[in-house]
């Protein structure tokens, strides 16, 4: 019979409820300590989330240049359970949400209004490297960060023979007995907690646009909106609820499967509305831009100035991304058997990357088409968010009422399909399993995916993408600690089998 494992399962509980209480009884005292928390954590910690980049990237290319690379998860003779092409929608529409929309289509023009390195706002310039940064934070650097806990608790799954799937058991090479003990379970209650949060972050971005957007759609007045978020969050849990219960084969694939299929479509639609060759052209440009400053990029901290941009911006997306770490670390090791360790490196750095820039070229350059024409995105974006200038795009478009729901779903489905693999690695996590196979019970997944929900919903009443940048970067920063220790380990492990080899 499947047992919960009451101390993880129950910390989890008993901080997140905490947390909710305490923001609940003082909702005015958080609003008003959001920013002031954000700008000390960036500006003292921010070097050490870039840090953490750099280690987790050097650590990727490593593996795939290495001839340990070729180990392969759960033996020489293992088949892969899934398909190429599932495994890398799973991997992609997990981490990617409803963020992937809503910067697609905006995060060019927040960088051509204020743009890094001193350059002048919506200049040539500033457009060039606004499409240049967005590839920037949703290319290899940030698929990165998810490469050292996925191998390292698949090998432990898989090669080591360990049933339980926790950041505590990556850590085992570096913490030795300290793994099972205290320092073991602080590790895999930080992990939990940052599994159940990582959707939170994403549907903080996504509720307000896709309220918004059901408001334009069928017509509901403002007084409603509270009304609209939680049909909106029950809906959710309806459906991730039975994608969980069917599981990975049936239920979350075939959800990934549909996620991808609908926003590669909408995309290339995109393309074609901003027009094909202009995007060839444009992106051919925002390549060779990459490739330059790509160095610069990678370590820019901005110590001599006022540290805005890489602030706002790169700090928060690395510590953001940390967040989803144990989230990706787990459901990718679970989807990974069978693929070697350079596949589930390349497959994540790689392939991942290609698609988000798909969204960011053919989104990005059309909103940047849309404000060189005259149609100021970005003071709509500076005056009333991020949602209101979403709408605005989509209002400039043809048929766009049609858009706005082809949006709307996208961002629905989107939002499902990463709640539904939250919830279902807080279950796996929280289960002590027999076996490697083994799976946790289904109203465990059910009773995270809810959580994911209530907390979101409160969450939405703190502030909005101001309170989704303070969690991320409180909850990233001891994460990013837990990271450089996963790598230490990692290391630590595959030498040992190399020197295991050696001796037969």
């Amino acid at each position: 019979m499947k047992k919960i494992d009451k101390v993880r399962f129950g910390a989890t509980v008993i901080i997140i409820f905490a947390v909710l209480l305490s923001v609940s009884i003082n909702i005015t005292g958080v609003q008003n300590t959001v920013d002031s928390v954000y700008s000390f954590m960036s500006k003292k910690f921010g070097w050490f989330f870039v840090l953490a980049n750099l280690a987790a990237f050097v650590f990727s290319i490593w593996l795939i240049a290495s001839p340990k690379g070729k180990i392969r998860l759960g033996g020489h003779d293992c088949k892969p359970e899934f398909g190429r092409i599932s495994w890398i929608a799973m991997m992609f529409t997990t981490s990617c949400s409803a963020g992937l929309i809503v910067f697609g289509f905006i995060e060019t023009i927040y960088y051509s209004s204020a743009p890094p390195f001193q350059i002048s706002p919506f200049s040539v310039q500033a457009y060039e490297y606004a499409e240049m940064y967005s590839h920037y934070h949703w290319g290899f650097n940030a698929w990165t960060l998810y490469v050292p806990a996925s191998v390292a608790i698949g090998y432990m799954l898989y090669n080591k023979g360990r049933n339980s799937l926790s950041l505590g058991n990556a850590c085992e090479s570096v913490l030795g007995r300290h793994s099972k003990g205290l320092a073991g379970i602080a590790v895999d209650i930080l992990g939990i907690f940052g599994t159940v949060v990582a959707p939170v972050t994403s549907m903080g971005l996504g509720m307000p646009l896709l309220t918004l957007l059901f408001q334009n759609i069928f017509g509901i007045s403002d007084q409603y909106v509270t009304n609209i978020q939680a049909i909106i969050l029950l809906i959710w849990v309806l459906i991730f609820g039975t994608s969980t219960y069917l599981g990975l084969s049936k239920g979350i694939k075939n959800l990934s499967n549909i996620n991808v299929s609908l926003a590669f479509a909408f995309m290339i639609f995109v393309g074609f509305l901003g027009g094909i060759l202009k995007l060839f052209q444009a992106e051919i440009n925002t390549l060779g831009l990459y490739i330059q400053n790509f160095v610069r990029m990678a370590t820019y901290t901005d110590p001599y100035g006022d540290g805005v941009f890489v602030g706002s911006w790169t700090v928060w997306y690395w510590a953001w991304l940390i967040v989803y770490m144990p989230l990706m670390g787990v459901f990718n090791a679970r989807i990974s058997k069978g693929r070697t360790l350079r596949e589930v490196a390349i497959g994540q750095m790689v392939f991942c990357s290609l698609g988000c820039w798909v969204a960011m070229s053919t989104l990005g350059n059309y909103a940047i088409k849309l404000q060189q024409s005259g149609i100021d995105i970005a003071t709509v974006l500076n005056q009333e968010g991020q949602p209101a200038a979403i709408l605005y795009i989509l209002e400039n478009m043809p048929a766009s009422k049609m858009m706005m729901i082809l949006v709307a779903i996208l961002v629905f489905v989107f939002m499902a399909t990463t709640v539904d693999s939250s919830s279902f690695v807080a279950a796996e996590t929280t289960t002590i399993h027999i076996s490697a196979e083994d799976r946790a019970p289904r109203w465990v997944r059910i009773f995270w995916a809810g959580m994911a929900c209530l907390i979101t919903f409160v969450l939405l009443q703190v502030g909005g993408f101001n309170a989704v940048q303070v969690l991320a970067i409180l909850v990233g920063l001891p994460l990013a600690v837990v990271m450089f220790i996963v790598i230490a380990s990692t290391i630590k492990m595959l030498k040992k089998e190399e020197e295991y080899w050696n001796k037969q």
